[in-house]
């Protein structure tokens, strides 16, 4: 009886570590997301602003369209792979720890031209 009653209290021990391990590694996976999110949020911001320099630049000293273009694509496009980048790395770093992530995409307008950047979100399954 006392084997039966000891092997129980280790099972319960057991069982309580192991979901307190699970919930603490899906606020873990929560907490890549939430710190990939930020920076990539801060970085929508920068480059909102700059498009806005751009574009008050292009519209107030004639810079020629064709700058204003290049201006504005570069800025786009560097936005989008460091997105990327930052996406893919919080990504691997979630399934490493058994949850899966996926980008979903937000439209970012840049002066004439609207991007596709890619915050993560948790798929807790």
């Amino acid at each position: 009886m006392r084997r039966i009653l000891a092997y129980l209290l280790v099972l319960l021990f057991v069982v309580s570590s192991a979901s307190s391990l699970i919930g603490s590694s899906l606020d873990v996976a929560k907490e890549i997301a939430e710190s990939a999110n930020e920076r990539i949020e801060s970085l929508i911001e920068t480059a909102i602003e700059k498009a806005e320099c751009f574009t008050e630049r292009f519209e107030e000293t004639g810079l020629s369209l064709e700058a204003y273009e290049n201006l504005i694509d570069d800025l786009g496009n560097d936005l989008v792979n460091t997105a990327l980048r930052i996406s893919q790395s919080a990504i691997e770093k979630i399934e490493e720890i058994g949850y899966n992530a996926i980008c979903y995409y937000v439209p970012v307008k840049l002066g004439y031209k609207i991007f596709m950047v890619d915050p993560i979100l948790i798929i807790d399954d």
